[in-house]
């Protein structure tokens, strides 16, 4: 982040911590602004403070946060809690929440035990007490149209030669028998994970956590950590299930620059690496 742009967040981030009476140097604040929806600035290991980016994002920021303090207690992995009130500052709106200590793995495979453990915790949580905080599924790429905004919206995009592959991944996914819906993280890829040696220590980033069929969660896991890994967490016939929709992943990418307005580079380069799977798989 530029300085500029440091100098920007500072104020609401400070008034933050002040609130959690936390205090640490900015010169030792760890910033990561890559995310899509929030700049995170991670203060000396103490304080996560999580900043909007948009107007949009902020006016979510509430049941957001109230989601994450209504995640059961008994999980066997941190997630973040909040630990100050919602701040906006200089029209910037953020949130204190507990650090959650631990690191992403690189790509590639992991302890499939301790996924599998991971991945059926998530499952087996009672929606009910989090259904007034939980999102609409697929809101972030087409929501229940998620179909009709892929094959309307994304697939002319491509390509021509790419596009009736890209409408056969759509039918197979929609081809899927139903399965008993559940809690789903909607986005468990490895940068959501965080490890302490071989044991999964915290999940993060719950924005668009719903009820749904636990293989999109699968889809996420197997892109990361490999088809062998997530075979051995959740068995041949569920891992099969997410191969499908994991095919359905560089169409979605797509579908969320749209769904959310990206225009420009953004949208085109996001198309680009959705031909590119498509030619690479064909």
């Amino acid at each position: 982040m530029s300085p500029f742009a440091r100098m920007r967040y500072r104020p609401v981030v400070q008034a933050v911590l002040d609130q959690a009476g936390v205090r640490v140097d900015p010169e030792d604040w760890e910033v990561h602004s890559n995310g899509s929806a929030h700049t995170v600035i991670n203060a000396g290991d103490r304080v996560s403070v999580r900043v909007a980016k948009s107007y949009a994002v902020a006016q979510r920021v509430q049941r957001r946060t109230d989601l994450l303090r209504a995640l059961p207690a008994n999980l066997p992995f941190a997630v973040p809690r909040p630990v100050t009130r919602i701040l906006t500052k200089n029209g910037l709106t953020a949130v204190g929440l507990t650090w959650v200590p631990g690191a992403p793995r690189e790509v590639g495979p992991a302890p499939a035990r301790t996924l599998g453990r991971t991945l059926r915790a998530i499952g087996r949580v009672d929606t009910e007490p989090l259904t007034p905080y939980l999102d609409t599924p697929f809101q972030h790429w087409g929501g229940s149209d998620w179909a009709a905004t892929l094959r309307e919206r994304v697939v002319p995009l491509l390509l021509h030669g790419h596009q009736g592959r890209a409408l056969r991944l759509i039918d197979d996914a929609l081809d899927l028998d139903p399965v008993a819906p559940r809690l789903i993280h909607s986005d468990f890829a490895g940068h959501n994970i965080l490890w302490r040696r071989d044991r999964v220590s915290g999940v993060i980033d719950w924005d668009h956590a719903s009820v749904g069929d636990p293989s999109w969660d699968i889809a996420s896991a197997g892109n990361w950590f490999g088809w062998e890994t997530i075979t051995r967490c959740v068995g041949k016939d569920w891992a099969a299930r997410g191969k499908v929709l994991q095919r359905l992943m560089p169409l979605q990418s797509v579908g969320y620059t749209v769904v959310n307005g990206f225009q420009g580079a953004i949208l085109r380069e996001s198309v680009e690496r959705a031909d590119e799977w498509i030619q690479h798989h064909a």
